[in-house]
C-alpha cells in the first residue's frame, strides 16, 4: 500500500480516530495525513501524540473551516510537498469506514487507475439511521437528476483519488460536506470515470460521533437546487403581480389585446429576472452563448407544456386538465434544473 496516502479530516475526534490510525499503520499504508479542522486546544494533545509518528503529518486549521476545505488542504499539502504518491485515500475520523474496505478501494484503484473510486454503503439494511437513508436517497435523485450518472452512495466519505486528479479538485467549490457531492459532479463535467466497491454499513452509536448538522450542512449540500427552487418560485410571483399591473394599465387602453399584451410583457420581465438569478446567484457561471441557450430552453419548455397537456387532455384521459399541468410543469421544472445547469449555464 505505498503507493496510496490515507487523509483523514478530523473535527474534535474521539479515541477510535487513534485506534483507526494504528490500524492503518499495521494494514500497510506508510503516509496518513491527519487535518485538525479546527478542533480548539482541548484536543490538542491528541494530535500531539501523532506529531512523532514518522508516518503521519499533522496539518491544523486555526479554527472550524469544514470537511471540504480539510480535504483540501490536505490535497494542497500533498501537492506542495511533491509526495510521490499514486493516489489517495480519503476516510473520516469516526472509525466507520474499516481498514478492510480501505485496501478495497486500494486494490481496485490499482486495478483501474483512472478511475475515482467510491466505497458503496448498503442502505437497505436495518440499522441505518433514517437521516442517512433519506440523504442518500435524495442526493442520490439529484445527482441523476443533474448528472446522468447512478451511483449506489453519493456521500460517502470512503474514497480513491488518483493523484492527477489533485490539482482540478482542488478549484471545486463549497468548504463543508457539501464538497464531496460537487467534487462528484465535478468528476462527471470532466468525464472521469467513477467506481464503485460495496463496503461495510457501520453506524457507531447510531451516527452520535457524526458532525453533520442537518439544517446547516443539508442546505449546503441541496443549496443549488433549493435556489433553483427560490428563483422559480420568485419569478412566477413577479409573472403573476406583472400580469395583474399591465391588465390595470392596458384593460382600457386595449380592450381587446390587453390580456395577449400583458401576459406576454410579465413573461419577458419575469424570465429575464429568473435568467439573472440563475446566472448570477443559483448556477453562478455562464458565458455569453447562455442567453441564448436560456432562451431556447424556455421556448422548448413552453411549447412542451402546452403540447404535453393538450395531448394528454384531449387524447387520453379528456378531464383533469388543471391537475395535468401541474405534473406536466412539475417533470419539466426538474427537466430544466438538469438542462440549465449542464447546458445553459455550463462552463465553456
Amino acid at each position: 500500500m505505498k503507493q496510496f496516502a490515507v487523509i483523514i479530516p478530523a473535527y474534535k475526534p474521539d479515541h477510535k480516530c487513534g485506534s483507526l490510525i494504528q490500524q492503518i499503520l499495521a494494514a500497510g499504508f506508510q503516509q496518513i495525513i491527519v487535518v485538525d479542522d479546527g478542533s480548539g486546544p482541548q484536543y490538542a494533545d491528541f494530535f500531539d501524540s501523532l506529531s512523532p509518528v514518522p508516518e503521519v503529518a499533522v496539518l491544523r486549521h486555526a479554527v472550524n473551516q469544514g470537511k471540504g476545505r480539510a480535504l483540501k488542504t490536505a490535497f494542497h499539502y500533498i501537492l506542495n510537498q511533491k509526495i510521490p504518491f499514486e493516489g489517495v485515500i480519503t476516510v473520516d475520523a469516526d472509525g466507520q469506514h474499516l481498514v478492510s474496505d480501505m485496501l478495497k478501494i486500494a486494490r481496485k484503484m490499482a486495478e483501474a487507475p483512472d478511475h475515482v473510486v467510491l466505497g458503496a454503503r448498503d442502505f437497505k439494511q436495518k440499522d441505518v439511521p433514517f437521516r442517512s437513508r433519506f440523504g442518500n436517497r435524495f442526493t442520490r435523485l439529484l445527482f441523476r437528476l443533474s448528472t446522468g450518472a447512478v451511483l449506489t452512495d453519493t456521500q460517502t466519505g470512503l474514497r480513491g483519488i488518483p493523484g492527477r486528479h489533485l490539482p482540478h479538485l482542488l478549484s471545486v467549490v463549497g468548504e463543508r460536506f457539501e464538497y464531496e457531492m460537487n467534487m462528484l459532479a465535478a468528476l462527471r463535467s470532466k468525464k472521469i470515470p467513477l467506481a464503485e466497491v460495496p463496503i461495510e454499513t457501520v453506524y457507531l452509536e447510531k451516527n452520535k460521533s457524526s458532525h453533520f448538522h442537518p439544517l446547516r450542512d443539508s442546505y449546503h449540500v441541496y443549496k443549488i437546487f433549493l435556489l433553483y427552487g427560490l428563483s422559480g418560485g420568485a419569478s412566477f410571483a413577479l409573472d403573476i403581480g406583472l400580469y395583474w399591473l399591465f391588465i390595470q394599465l392596458w384593460r382600457s387602453e386595449e380592450p381587446q389585446l390587453f390580456i395577449i399584451f400583458a401576459t406576454v410583457a410579465a413573461r419577458i420581465l419575469s424570465s429575464l429576472f429568473n435568467y439573472y438569478v440563475n446566472r448570477n446567484k443559483v448556477f453562478g457561471q455562464g458565458s455569453r452563448k447562455s442567453f441564448i441557450r436560456y432562451y431556447i430552453l424556455a421556448a422548448f419548455i413552453m411549447m412542451m407544456s402546452a403540447g404535453s397537456v393538450h395531448f394528454l387532455y384531449a387524447e387520453w384521459l379528456g378531464r383533469g386538465e388543471i391537475i395535468l399541468k401541474v405534473f406536466v410543469d412539475t417533470v419539466l421544472f426538474l427537466f430544466g434544473f438538469v438542462v440549465q445547469r449542464t447546458w445553459v449555464f455550463r462552463k465553456e
